[in-house]
């Protein structure tokens, strides 16, 4: 657990500039409502260590989703796109992508519980794993 001095500075500021510039913009296979569970939210961290989720509404009413990785520069953006969700995602890492992964192969997997993730801590770094595949191991280097 973190110390509040160690947390990270919630993101501020113009959601619309941070996300002008996008690489990529396509329809999800997974909801991103489903961070607002446990087990995905915790996946979720697992697969892209310190992004934030930031939910916003537009002046007309529209409501936005975010997810902001401020130190690796990336972010992705879903708005509602009838039934389903569009992401558009820009920087150096495609966040949802790697969530929407994690989150594919969890569910294949029969969306095990948390006494189903595998812990190993090592001095170099923190290794995390669910035993349904390789789209379900992480490993967080120590700095």
């Amino acid at each position: 657990m973190q110390a509040r001095s160690q947390a990270a500075v919630p993101v501020a500021g113009d959601l619309s500039a941070r996300t002008a510039y996008a690489d990529s913009e396509r329809q999800t296979k997974v909801s991103p409502l489903m961070l607002d569970e446990w087990m995905p939210a915790f996946l979720a961290q697992l697969a892209t260590p310190g992004a934030q989720l930031v939910r916003a509404t537009t002046r007309e009413g529209a409501r936005l989703i975010h997810l902001f990785a401020p130190e690796r520069e990336s972010f992705a953006e879903f708005t509602a796109d009838g039934a389903g969700w569009r992401v558009r995602q820009g920087g150096p890492v495609a966040l949802w992508d790697d969530i929407e992964e994690a989150l594919t192969a969890w569910q294949e997997a029969g969306s095990p519980d948390i006494t189903a993730v595998r812990l190993r801590v090592t001095p170099a770094s923190h290794q995390y794993w669910i035993d349904s595949g390789p789209s379900l191991r992480w490993e967080h280097r120590i700095t």
